[in-house]
């Protein structure tokens, strides 16, 4: 069994050197979920930068017209934690 409770994906485009900007929401969202959170990055193309946490799209490029600045990825990361806390809660209920 596994032992993390959330899985996210990051959608980066490779010819739009997006792998750097992948790594730091990759280490970003570990901060917020440690082990408890299953991260995955995902080569693409086509300008993509998606960030999906269980099912739920959390970022997406294409929709918001540009990639996470450091601030929203601040948020991003805050909103992660709240996410696995309330899971954690409803678990323990």
């Amino acid at each position: 069994m596994a032992d993390w409770k959330m899985e996210a994906e990051i959608e980066y485009c490779v010819p739009c050197g997006y792998a750097n900007l992948a790594a730091y929401m990759a280490s970003e969202l570990f901060q917020a979920g440690g082990p408890a959170l299953a991260i995955s990055l995902k080569p693409g193309a086509g300008g993509a930068f998606k960030v999906t946490v269980d099912g739920r799209v959390l970022w997406d490029k294409k929709e918001k017209g540009a990639s996470p600045h450091i601030m929203e990825v601040k948020e991003l990361k805050a909103q992660v934690a709240n996410m696995l806390e309330s899971d954690a809660v409803i678990q323990t209920s």
